[in-house]
């Protein structure tokens, strides 16, 4: 039943004080009456909400009370005449504000008889839909039988009855769907999602409906989006219901298929995991990501937490190989780093609403290839491991090859490793059989731009053994370090000894 077919019954005498031909086709599912201040308790959506404004005091009154209703997404307000002989200029105002839909009703057709005569004309209604959702139903269950995708089943619905839809992830990504939605449209439709109390969710002409689990874990959750403006609508609803409850068995199915992915992955590591689904000629990148706590309520960050923002980011970058590492997610993709980043910053940003007090820090390497793909890991590891001073729930730092060390991380992993190894090993071996502890001097003395003395309080020793020590590190290697040259070749072994060890 649409609220234009509640304005039609004559005998009701019921009429409209505000709303257009969209607002007055939307579907009545149920009736209630309520006169509390707040009456978010007593509402859900799609209803005909009745009020004797017993509430109404002031024009302030109306607009919290209209507020509250439009929040809930209810169908429209019936304001009785009865209490104050009009329904106040105010309350049409506040209606006219939030875009609900009100009608008024005569001061002597009580309340009783109006919600008696519509619940009658519902639940013959509500029987025939669900003779013919269960038709339906058992079609669709068929269509699934018969090896349909749910591509197909989707197009198929929605040109029964003149729809679009959509099936999103909450990171946005369509996941099927013929037309295009813009990404503005599809930052208001997940943040709708994200932030109503329950779905399904009306906002303007589109209806936003969950997918198996709901908002139980919101931030990996799907979405079914429907656009629907013409007659028929709760029939559609409905159909696309039922449709959310497929969608729910064919996500099961997927996450099946991606769970064995992962725990293989997770077996062998990423990089042989890349190795595995990417051509060895293919433009990488590399993500690395971790939660953080940004409330003091977050509380630590769990294992579920872990494999939710796995999920996430598995959704939010289609096509990648990904696996944990301690408390950090590894993902390898095809593509450009830039591209890359900014995919990232748009689609997690959705799901800041889902975050639960934790922020994200992301760290995205410069573009390499399967063969330097360790170093990729290493620089990622660093640019998500660097906090700073970043209020922001999501952060996303991307590699830019505007530094040597950026360019070196960029170099095979095979060529990093012998040029540490030439440069460094006769270093390591000193260290190793004498426990020297050059190795540590030297990355402080670099650290500490060269200085003697900085470099001797850092370690606590006395300065000539910091100049025996880096003495030491001069004749094995045959680098003098103060010579810029030397010293850049000696870090960068340093740095690649380091990626090995990441």
């Amino acid at each position: 039943m649409l609220l234009q077919d509640v304005l039609d019954d004559a005998e009701l005498g019921i009429r409209v004080l505000h709303g257009d031909r969209a607002m007055l086709d939307r579907p009545v599912l149920r009736t209630c009456t309520t006169d509390m201040p707040d009456p978010t308790r007593y509402v859900s959506a799609g209803s005909l909400v009745f009020s004797g404004l017993v509430w109404h005091k002031s024009a302030e009154d109306s607009d919290l009370f209209v507020k509250h209703l439009a929040r809930m997404g209810v169908t429209a307000l019936a304001a009785g005449e009865a209490l104050l002989g009009a329904v106040p200029d105010d309350v049409v105002a506040a209606c006219i504000r939030h875009r609900l839909p009100l009608v008024s009703v005569p001061a002597d057709m009580p309340f009783s008889r109006i919600i008696e005569r519509l619940t009658a004309r519902m639940s013959g209604a509500r029987m025939d839909r669900l003779q013919n959702g269960l038709a339906r139903q058992r079609r669709l269950l068929e269509a699934v039988a018969d090896g349909r995708s749910i591509d197909d089943l989707l197009a198929r619905t929605a040109s029964e009855f003149g729809a679009d839809a959509w099936l999103l992830t909450a990171t946005g990504v369509c996941l099927v769907g013929d037309e295009h939605l813009d990404e503005d449209t599809v930052d208001h439709l997940v943040e709708s999602a994200l932030t109503a109390e329950r779905l399904p969710h009306t906002t303007g002409d589109y209806t936003v409906l969950s997918v198996g689990a709901g908002l139980r874990d919101r931030a990996s959750s799907w979405l079914l989006v429907v656009r629907h403006t013409g007659p028929g609508r709760a029939d559609c609803l409905d159909a696309f219901g039922e449709l959310a409850a497929v969608a729910a068995l064919d996500r099961v199915r997927r996450d099946e298929r991606r769970r064995s992915t992962w725990d293989t992955c997770d077996a062998t590591g990423v990089v042989a995991g890349a190795a595995t689904a990417f051509d060895a000629s293919r433009r990488l990148v590399t993500v690395v990501a971790r939660r953080v706590p940004v409330h003091p309520r977050a509380g630590v960050v769990t294992t579920d937490r872990l494999h939710s923002l796995r999920a996430v980011l598995c959704d939010a970058l289609p096509g990648s190989v990904s696996a944990l590492d301690g408390d950090r997610v590894v993902l390898t993709v095809a593509g450009e780093n830039t591209d890359v980043g900014m995919l990232l910053r748009r689609r997690l940003s959705r799901i800041v609403p889902a975050s639960e007090g934790t922020g994200l820090r992301i760290g995205v390497s410069a573009t390499c290839t399967l063969g330097s793909l360790a170093g990729a890991i290493a620089t990622a590891t660093a640019l998500a491991a660097d906090d700073g001073d970043l209020p922001e729930p999501v952060s996303v730092r991307v590699a830019a090859m505007d530094s040597a060390a950026e360019l070196f991380s960029a170099v095979p992993d095979r060529l990093r490793h012998d040029f540490a190894r030439r440069v460094l090993g006769p270093v390591l071996d000193h260290d190793l059989s004498n426990d020297g502890g050059l190795l540590p001097t030297l990355e402080v003395f670099l650290a500490c731009s060269g200085s003697w003395r900085r470099t001797a309080d850092r370690i606590h020793v006395h300065l000539n053994t910091v100049r025996y020590r880096i003495g030491k590190v001069e004749k094995l290697t045959g680098r003098d370090l103060s010579r810029l040259d030397d010293k850049l070749d000696v870090y960068l072994a340093l740095r690649s000894l380091h990626m090995q060890q990441s």
